[in-house]
């Protein structure tokens, strides 16, 4: 009597085992969930922590700025985000051209995806950590520091000049609404 409760209780264990196997695969398997969906943040991930590698990541990040500049048209998260998958493989290459036109041999791979990104400070607005949908162009190893920004809404030059939302055409109103909507969606309270 004793070898069959061991066989049974041998099965039940292989079958929990697979059942469970099964449930973690697919917790982890599925992209994470985006805890910010209004936003789409740009991270440019250096080669390495090298002063010429760090210099070189800041040069294909205005030159990707420039290619994504046309999403200051957008209307809403969901063309932006079309038009970041269109264009991918086009801001690898620009990224590439501006890599090898600096004499370096490595490449830039871009991805658009949902991941967790730690607590920053942008200008006088903080994103708490959390999942994110972003676009990380990496370059090369991608074992440096990052540059970031965010695209949607487009707010990737208020760091580099204080009249970059003027630059675009936003009025004082304006630019105090797109700051409130993304203080909205990060859960935070006016500035």
């Amino acid at each position: 009597m004793k070898k069959i409760d061991l066989k049974e209780k041998c099965i039940l264990s292989l079958i929990l085992v697979i059942v469970m196997g099964f449930v973690l695969f697919y917790t982890y398997a599925d992209e994470p969930e985006n805890q910010y969906s209004g936003i789409i943040r740009l991270h440019v991930i250096a080669n390495s922590d090298s002063a010429e590698d760090q210099n070189l990541k800041l040069k294909v990040r205005d030159e990707i700025i420039k290619e994504v500049g046309s999403l200051e048209n957008s209307q809403n998260i969901e063309e932006s985000r079309a038009y970041l998958k269109d264009h991918l493989e086009d801001m690898e290459d620009v990224a590439t051209k501006v890599i090898k036109e600096n004499g370096k041999t490595y490449t830039a791979r871009a991805d658009l995806g949902v991941r967790w990104i730690p607590a920053k400070t942008y200008g006088d607005m903080y994103f708490p950590a959390g999942n994110y949908e972003a676009l990380n162009l990496t370059l090369g190893k991608g074992e440096g520091h990052n540059w970031w920004c965010v695209l949607f809404p487009p707010l990737c030059l208020i760091e580099e000049d204080e009249n970059a939302l003027d630059d675009l055409g936003m009025d004082q109103e304006q630019q105090i609404q797109m700051k409130s909507k993304l203080m909205e969606i990060l859960g935070q309270k006016e500035l």
